[in-house]
C-alpha cells in the first residue's frame, strides 16, 4: 500500500472519530465555562488598550482602526497556544509601530493537544508507516476548528470589551474592526465600529435593494429604519443598536448575531428568519411577530460537528408585551427581566429556555413547556 493510501486509512478510520470526540469535549466545556473564558478574553483586550493609551500619550501611535487576534501556527505545533494580539492604524499591516500582546488560548487548544497524542498512539498501529511529520500536518488542518471557538469566545464577549472605559479612552478612527483569525491570512470581524454620520433615509434605500453579502457585521445603529421592506436580507452579526425599525419585514431574513439592543422594534415582522445569537435585550417589542423562526443555541445537530454551537439569542429585559412566538424553535433563549404580558408561545420549542421565577406564572405555556424551561431566582 502506498504512503497516500495509508495517511487516508488512518484519516478515516482513526482521525475523524477522534477528532469528532475531541470537539464535543472543547463544545461541552465551552458552552459551560464561556462566561469564566470571556473574563480572560476581556482582560487581554483591557491590556492591549492600555498599551495602546500609553504609545499614544508618548506620540508613538496614531489612531487605531484594527484589532487582531491571531493564531499562530508554529506555537501550536510546539504546544504553545499563544495568539498575537495587535492594533494597528489604518494602514493595517502596513503600519510598523509595533503594539502588541500575547493572549493564551490554551482552553480551547489543550483539546487538540490531547488529539494529538491520541493519535500517536493510534499511529504506533500502522508499523512506523505514520510518522510525525504526518501528524503535525493534520494537527495545523484541525486547528482551524479550535481557531472557531476563539473566534466564537470573541463575539460572545466583545460586547463587553468594548464597554471598558479603557477601551473609551484609547483614540480611534471612525471605523474600527477588531478581528480574529490566522496570523497575515484569513480573519473574522467579530466587533466593528462605525462612527460616521449616517442618513436614515440613504441607509433605508440601501437596505431596501436586499443586495447580497453587503450588510453583514456593517453598522447600523442610531438610525430611523421604521416601515422598511427589509425581507431576506442577511443580516448577520451588523449593529443595529439604537435604531428605530418598527412596523418593518424582516421575514425570513439571516440575523444571526445581530444587535438589535434597545431598539423600536414594535410592531416588525420576523417571521421564519434565523435568530439564533441574537441580541434583543432592552428593546421595544411589542407586537413582534416571530412565528417559525429558527433561534437555537447549542449544536445544529448533536450528533455531527460543523462549527461551534450557537450561543442563545436574548430577550432580557426587553418588551414583549403581544409579541408572537408561535411554533418558534428558541431552545436556550433567555427571557430574564422581559415583560411577557399576553406573550404567545403556542408550539414554541423552549427547551432550557430562561425565565425569571416572579415572570413566569404571567406567561402562558403548556405542560410541556413548562417541564423543560430553566427558571432563574
Amino acid at each position: 500500500m502506498v504512503k497516500e493510501e495509508v495517511v487516508q486509512q488512518f484519516i478515516e478510520n482513526d482521525v475523524e472519530s477522534k477528532s469528532l470526540e475531541s470537539l464535543f469535549a472543547l463544545e461541552e466545556y465551552f458552552q459551560m465555562h464561556k462566561d469564566a473564558l470571556a473574563q480572560g478574553f476581556i482582560q487581554s483586550f483591557k491590556q492591549l488598550c492600555l498599551k495602546i493609551k500609553e504609545m499614544q500619550a508618548q506620540g508613538e501611535k496614531n489612531n487605531i482602526g484594527y484589532i487582531t487576534y491571531s493564531m499562530l501556527r508554529t506555537e501550536i505545533l510546539e504546544g504553545r497556544h499563544i495568539y498575537l494580539l495587535e492594533a494597528f492604524d489604518n494602514t493595517w499591516f502596513f503600519d510598523r509601530k509595533e503594539c502588541q500582546i500575547e493572549y493564551d488560548a490554551s482552553w480551547a487548544f489543550q483539546f487538540l493537544d490531547r488529539l494529538e497524542s491520541e493519535l500517536e498512539k493510534r499511529s504506533k498501529t500502522y508499523m512506523g508507516a505514520i510518522t510525525k511529520p504526518d501528524i503535525e500536518k493534520i494537527k495545523l488542518r484541525e486547528a482551524k476548528k479550535y481557531n472557531l471557538y476563539v473566534v466564537s469566545l470573541a463575539k460572545y464577549a466583545m460586547s463587553q470589551a468594548t464597554a471598558l472605559p479603557e477601551y473609551s479612552d484609547i483614540e480611534r478612527e471612525e471605523e474600527l474592526e477588531v478581528r480574529v483569525g490566522e496570523y497575515l491570512d484569513i480573519s473574522e470581524i467579530v466587533y466593528k465600529e462605525d462612527t460616521r454620520v449616517k442618513d436614515s433615509i440613504e441607509m433605508k434605500e440601501w437596505l431596501e435593494e436586499k443586495l447580497e453579502y453587503e450588510y453583514a457585521y456593517e453598522v447600523f445603529s442610531n438610525l430611523d429604519l421604521s416601515h422598511g421592506d427589509y425581507e431576506g436580507i442577511d443580516l448577520r452579526y451588523a449593529d443595529v443598536k439604537h435604531s428605530n425599525v418598527s412596523k418593518s419585514n424582516l421575514r425570513g431574513c439571516i440575523l444571526l448575531g445581530t444587535k438589535f439592543t434597545h431598539c423600536n422594534l414594535q410592531g416588525t415582522d420576523f417571521s421564519h428568519s434565523l435568530i439564533s445569537e441574537a441580541d434583543f435585550s432592552q428593546s421595544n417589542l411589542k407586537g413582534a411577530i416571530f412565528r417559525d423562526v429558527e433561534g437555537l443555541s447549542g449544536l445544529i445537530d448533536s450528533t455531527y460537528w460543523e462549527m461551534p454551537g450557537l450561543t442563545a439569542v436574548n430577550f432580557e429585559g426587553a418588551d414583549l408585551e403581544g409579541a408572537d412566538f408561535e411554533n418558534a424553535n428558541l431552545k436556550g433563549a433567555v427571557f430574564v427581566g422581559a415583560n411577557l404580558t399576553a406573550t404567545n408561545f403556542k408550539g414554541a420549542n423552549l427547551e432550557n429556555a430562561v425565565f425569571s421565577v416572579e415572570d413566569i406564572e404571567k406567561v402562558r405555556l403548556d405542560n410541556s413547556q413548562r417541564e423543560s424551561i430553566i427558571l432563574k431566582f
